[in-house]
């Protein structure tokens, strides 16, 4: 995934974050808090070095 569309994912799980407190749903807040986090620190690394992304897209998907 590309910067941009890691971005996309980062602020989406941060906007649900924010709204399923005020519907009872602390664990997935917390759930959607972390992916926010993680989903953004995927990014910086995309930024820093877009192939290690794809590397770690590819491994990951490997049998």
């Amino acid at each position: 995934m590309t910067f941009a569309q890691l971005m996309a994912k980062e602020h989406h799980a941060l906007e649900s974050a924010r709204l399923l407190p005020r519907a009872g749903d602390a664990d997935g807040a917390c759930n959607r808090a972390y992916y926010a986090m993680f989903d953004s620190a995927r990014a910086a690394l995309a930024a820093g070095n877009p192939t290690a992304e794809m590397a770690a897209a590819k491994s990951s998907a490997a049998p």
